[in-house]
């Protein structure tokens, strides 16, 4: 075994760099661009959307074909395609080739993203996968963080040189998969301590749900936000560090996660998450200090990233062909964030700036409820713990 890597090691390093450099550019200089350009909320809305949009199409498609015909062709494919695309945007403001460009983005992260998680959680069951997804989680969000803050910065300096620099690094970065790589197994077969089939397939049903409204909420507020930052004479620095704040609250929440199985097969994590996102979302909307928008970028961010993680643990339990889990699941991380950016454009666009922000808000308080019925009409077939 001399001389080789650990199949996640490698996997863990990618997810650093892909979504670093798809922050730093799609997420970030993209939109924020086009904000500083005077775009109107619609368009931005459906800016932001496209990505997304195609995301959410193409990810269990791919997972479904990794699954068959083997991941590393998708993933090398994913990452090429990407920095080919980011490179592409470099010069582009106009509305519709923009677009165009960033849902190209998402297919070619649909064809990286499903393979990498099958790839990387092959061979693990249980607390091992639930640790080794922590991990993972945790390696994307620092991904996250990085692009917020070095594509805010560089940004300032010249927008050209974040898609120039962001997109050399996803070119090289396939030559990590030349590693010799070595599966470890973990944990038993099936899911874990007792708990049943059927038992898992709801919390799956459950975790995806609480995955959906967070991120339509997480979409929402941050597809508008750089209207309202360009409104308030928000520097570009200030704003990348508070979709950084939020990508740090997700770590915590990986962190907490993997050290903690408290969460796992209960309810109560996912009601209070719709709790603390309503909280959030009303402190963006009520104020203008700096202060409170850290605050709400923090708690969104703390429930997205927990949300995500019980929804890819969970259906990655549940189904045997785990990129078919994984693609699934991040259908509903598309969907959500297809679907927040395009409801909080038109909400912005009919009542004002502050809409969206009220918009996630309820969105959060009708997720408690939904989460709330789906329990209680369960309650008779699962042995769930108390909620």
């Amino acid at each position: 075994m001399a001389g080789m890597f650990r199949r996640t090691h490698i996997a863990y390093a990618l997810a650093v760099l892909m979504d670093m450099c798809l922050m730093a550019t799609v997420f970030f200089a993209v939109p924020r661009r086009a904000a500083d350009g005077g775009m109107d909320a619609v368009r931005l809305a459906w800016l932001s959307a496209a990505f997304f949009a195609t995301y959410a199409i193409v990810s269990p498609i791919a997972g479904k074909l990794a699954d068959r015909f083997g991941r590393g062709r998708f993933m090398v494919a994913g990452l090429i395609a990407s920095a080919a695309l980011v490179w592409a945007c470099t010069n582009e403001t106009d509305f519709a080739p923009l677009t165009a460009l960033v849902a190209a983005a998402g297919i070619a992260a649909a064809v990286f993203w499903p393979p990498l998680m099958s790839w990387m959680g092959e061979g693990r069951r249980g607390a091992a996968l639930a640790g080794t997804l922590a991990v993972y989680c945790i390696c994307w969000n620092v991904g996250l963080v990085a692009g917020s803050l070095g594509g805010g910065a560089l940004y300032e300096r010249d927008p050209r040189q974040v898609f120039w620099l962001f997109g050399a690094i996803l070119a090289a970065s396939p030559l990590l998969l030349l590693a010799r790589t070595r599966v470890v197994e973990g944990g038993k077969p099936g899911a874990e301590d007792g708990v049943a089939h059927e038992t898992a397939r709801f919390f799956m049903w459950a975790g995806w749900l609480a995955n959906l409204v967070a991120l339509v909420g997480l979409g929402a507020v941050t597809a508008m936000f750089p209207q309202l930052a360009t409104h308030l004479d928000i520097r570009p620095a200030l704003h990348g560090q508070m979709l950084a704040a939020s990508r740090a609250a997700a770590i915590a929440a990986f962190v907490i996660m993997g050290w903690s199985h408290a969460w796992r097969h209960r309810m109560w994590p996912l009601l209070a998450g719709c709790v603390v996102s309503a909280a959030g979302a009303l402190a963006i909307a009520t104020t203008s200090s700096a202060a409170w928008f850290f605050a709400g970028f923090i708690a969104l961010g703390f429930v997205s990233g927990a949300s995500y993680l019980a929804g890819i643990y969970y259906a990655m339990e549940a189904f045997e062909g785990k990129a078919v889990g994984a693609g699934w699941t991040e259908l509903t991380l598309g969907a959500g964030m297809f679907l927040g950016p395009v409801a909080a454009g038109f909400a912005a666009d009919a009542w004002g700036l502050r809409a969206p922000y009220y918009f996630a808000a309820m969105l959060f308080t009708a997720g408690l409820g939904g989460q709330i019925m789906l329990a209680w009409a369960v309650r008779r077939r699962y042995k769930l713990a108390s909620p």
